[in-house]
């Protein structure tokens, strides 16, 4: 039975916890669909529109595109731009007319600027020389089943990738830190009852994880968590204590900043570290193993395990590989499968590749490679992470089905579709009415180059 803290609102009780299944484009980590295994939130705006929003950890900043703006910049997605007409509460920032617009635009965890008539606009950097930017909005969100919905502050605006590409999916959901973050103001809007989110990435092979929004209580389904500290002000970051693979311990694993990033595929290292265990995992292999055929695949750039005979399923794979031991201050250790540091080749059956490479500023960066079936709890409110080694399919399929919490939701959709097929001629009309001598909303490309940061981690970093 769930347990969460309840309050009444607009004629039934809707819950301040929620825990909702978020799901990747693919069941593989470097999938066919785009550059890593992200996972997307479904969040619905004014009209019934819906968006995928990849749930970044590492990424401040809520955005997709918005009617108006240039294919050039906002792309093409899964869905059509976000049409802001259809909303009696859209509203664009004015940071020259509005006291409260001017100090959230200033108060902004990435690249920003007013432009000339007020608009606040924002700037994104991305590692992998990714460049975007568009205006902060302010509108009504909807996210999951049991929450109300909330006025948010986001980006209408897009990225463009390095290549020229785009996502698939519709845009970013910022789940890091600042006034711009996804969960600060579910929080500050008293959607949410606690400023807490959680986050558990199923095993390999699935495209399903679970994000709980609000301290929500799952009883005895969850082991108790264990916390850590959250280190900085900018990054969702714990410190590594050691790294430990079998019985050996990973030369230079100790006391390192650890940034938790669910926006990046793979892990990143710091050069040293990530050698060591390159060597420390061969050197065990063939020892333990001879008959595995190592090699580096040039087009990933990643060393791969396969066996002829037997066939490396991942029984044996996960028979044969050492299990990895990650320890967190204070004395934190969470012991880890080998599907936390291989997964499985793009297309090559049965072969397994390290999901590990190298950071260039000191720093491990654990991406959804490493957070497989750990339950990650961010409690912004006491500043610390709690952890624990986690069954993420079971937890979902239990607490985030696939289906309404609501039994009603099914009879209230039918209702709804049958009242909107006979008044769909008023609707149209009252449109038309509202927005039909409105000024346009005019999208704004925001030059970004002079200004970005390009220390500022935000999405997938790792090009797989």
């Amino acid at each position: 039975m769930r347990r969460r803290t309840t309050t009444a609102t607009a004629g039934r009780r809707l819950s301040r916890a929620d825990a909702i299944e978020i799901r990747s484009y693919g069941a593989r980590l470097g999938n066919g669909y785009g550059s890593g295994h992200e996972f997307s939130l479904t969040v619905t705006l004014p009209g019934a529109q819906s968006f995928d929003l990849i749930v970044d950890t590492g990424s401040p900043l809520t955005y997709f595109p918005c009617v108006g703006c240039d294919a050039e910049l906002c792309g093409y997605h899964e869905h059509q731009y976000y049409d802001w007409r259809l909303s009696n509460d859209f509203r664009l920032l004015n940071a020259s007319m509005n006291a409260a617009d001017a100090a959230f635009c200033d108060a902004m965890p990435v690249a920003h600027n007013v432009s000339a008539d007020g608009e606040c606009l924002f700037g994104l950097g991305y590692l992998d020389g990714a460049r975007g930017g568009g205006s902060m909005i302010e509108d009504v969100v909807s996210v999951g089943d049991e929450l109300s919905p909330a006025k948010m502050i986001f980006g209408c605006g897009g990225v463009v990738e390095a290549d020229g590409g785009f996502d698939r999916q519709d845009g970013m959901a910022g789940f890091s830190r600042g006034n711009t973050a996804f969960h600060t103001q579910l929080a500050k809007a008293g959607v949410i009852n606690a400023h807490v989110f959680g986050f558990c990435s199923e095993g390999s092979g699935t495209d399903t994880a679970m994000l709980s929004l609000g301290r929500y209580d799952f009883g005895r389904d969850l082991a108790p968590l264990s916390y850590t500290r959250i280190l900085g002000a900018d990054d969702l970051a714990v410190r590594t204590m050691s790294w430990k693979l079998g019985e050996a311990i990973i030369a230079s694993s100790s006391n390192v900043y650890t940034v938790l990033d669910s926006g990046t595929t793979l892990v990143l290292l710091p050069p040293a570290m990530r050698d060591d265990f390159i060597t420390k995992l061969v050197a065990q292999m063939a020892a333990t193993h001879p008959e595995l055929e190592l090699f580096d695949d040039e087009d990933l750039g990643q060393m791969c395990f396969s066996s002829a005979t037997p066939v490396l399923t991942a029984k044996l794979r996960d028979e044969w590989f050492p299990k990895l031991a990650i320890t967190y201050d204070p004395d934190i250790t969470l012991i880890l499968p080998s599907e936390n540091y291989l997964n499985s080749h793009l297309y090559i059956p049965h072969t397994y590749c390290l999901g590990i490479d190298e950071s260039d500023d000191g720093t491990i960066l654990l991406g959804q490679q490493a957070l497989r079936n750990t339950f990650i709890e961010y409690d912004l409110e006491n500043d610390r992470v709690g952890v624990v080694v986690a069954q993420c399919e079971n937890l979902r399929k239990k607490f985030a089905p696939d289906t309404p919490h609501n039994p009603w939701r099914f009879v209230a959709t039918i209702f709804i579709l049958l009242f909107t097929a006979c008044v769909v001629s008023a609707v149209s009309f009252c449109l038309y009415a509202k927005f039909g001598g409105q000024k346009p909303f005019k999208y704004r490309v925001f030059q970004v180059s002079d200004i970005l940061d390009e220390e500022i981690e935000m999405g997938n970093v790792v090009d797989t």
